[in-house]
């Protein structure tokens, strides 16, 4: 593999503990996408490094911009192996996946051979398939980590390949070979700081808006319809969104005279749900799962174009507990509809009730809970 196709940060876990074998486990981990697959992985990585010191833990990526942020960024080697998907692709399409699928087997089984991993792990999407299916056919042990309430085709099909699956949703079903581990999701473990049942006494007021890792155009739109709202309410907001809608985001709130800091980014998670009343939210299975922990009432939107139902079944589970509403982002009178269920939860007494509702909170161990499984079923080191 080319130098322009592997990136190498600083190293990761080139020391032994103390009655650690000779050789440190060596673990490889397929991500990529959004920060809904990245995210967890880094979740799962880091579980690793803490459960197996001195592992040497390295990532295939598809070289998305993301990956460099989260996975380089954060001091881990990243193997570039370009992928693509199959499903809802045009005849164009398949016969580009189909043209760069020998490549991708070779580069796949090139590094198998050289990085010699005691297990691999896939946390979603397509780029996950030729890493699982290529160790399981070399006999190297497989885990993949299946987010959502209804697998998507990748792990539809890494079902009859992989070892075990890590479930987030006790409801999970797969087909095939896979024996499947309920653990929940994994999210930050700096969640268990932020309070969950406190009730300031003039909330609701601030507002925090997720439009996930990419930002959400939808809801960038939409802040032309609800500043009004929030103006009359006086609601502050943190609105995370999309870097190109910065100037459009910013200026309506400025012209609505709303009190908001607008970032493309949020690196302190923890510290925005500490500080927010309200949240209005994409409902990928990270976002759900994290809202679930921190316990703040919350209008899931979600993904318009999602393949199949992932984002609104994620919704439903905390909208049937009484924690969440769902609106989805239909066209027309989206932004009507969502000034509606806001104008709702601003009153004191529903947001009270949201948030005092009895819950079924997500607990914080799921990373380590996979990152223990990954290590019984990984091979010994020789």
């Amino acid at each position: 593999m080319s130098q322009a196709e592997t990136e190498i940060s600083r190293g990761v876990g080139n020391t032994s503990a103390v009655g650690e074998p000779e050789r440190p486990r060596r673990i490889l981990i397929a991500a990529s996408g959004t920060g809904g697959h990245l995210i967890p992985a880094l979740h799962i990585a880091r579980a690793l490094q803490a459960e197996a010191p001195g592992a040497v833990i390295e990532f295939i990526g598809a070289g998305r911009p993301l990956e460099e942020k989260l996975l380089v960024g954060n001091g881990f080697v990243r193997h570039i192996i370009p992928s693509a998907g199959v499903k809802r692709r045009s005849v164009l399409g398949l016969a580009q996946f189909m043209w760069r699928l020998p490549g991708g087997i070779a580069r796949v089984a090139s590094l198998l051979r050289r990085f010699k991993p005691d297990v691999v792990v896939g946390v979603g999407g397509y780029v996950s398939v030729l890493p699982l299916i290529l160790a399981r056919l070399k006999g190297i042990p497989t885990w993949a980590h299946e987010a959502e309430l209804h697998p998507g085709l990748a792990n539809r099909t890494l079902g009859y390949f992989a070892d075990r699956m890590s479930i987030s949703f006790a409801d999970t079903r797969l087909k095939g070979r896979v024996k499947t581990e309920f653990t929940g999701h994994p999210v930050r473990p700096e969640l268990k700081t932020v309070d969950r049942s406190t009730v300031r006494p003039d909330a609701p007021k601030r507002l925090l808006v997720l439009g996930g890792s990419q930002g959400a155009r939808g809801l960038d739109q939409a802040v032309t319809e609800v500043g009004a709202l929030l103006e009359a309410r006086g609601v502050e907001v943190v609105h995370q969104c999309r870097a190109e809608s910065m100037d459009l985001v910013m200026n309506s709130y400025r012209a609505a005279k709303v009190k908001a800091s607008v970032v493309p980014f949020i690196d302190d998670m923890a510290g925005a749900y500490e500080w927010a009343d309200l949240i209005v939210s994409r409902s990928g299975a990270s976002s759900v799962a994290e809202i679930s922990v921190v316990n703040r009432p919350t209008i899931f939107v979600p993904y318009p174009f999602q393949q199949g139902t992932h984002q609104t079944d994620n919704a439903r589970e905390l909208e049937r507990l009484g924690k969440a509403v769902i609106v989805e982002e239909t066209k027309p009178e989206f932004g009507r509809r969502l000034r509606e269920a806001l104008e709702r939860l601003l009153q004191r007494d529903v947001f009270v009730g949201m948030k005092e509702a009895p819950s079924e909170p997500r607990g914080l161990d799921a990373a380590q809970r996979i990152a223990q499984g990954i290590l019984a079923i990984a091979r010994r080191p020789s």
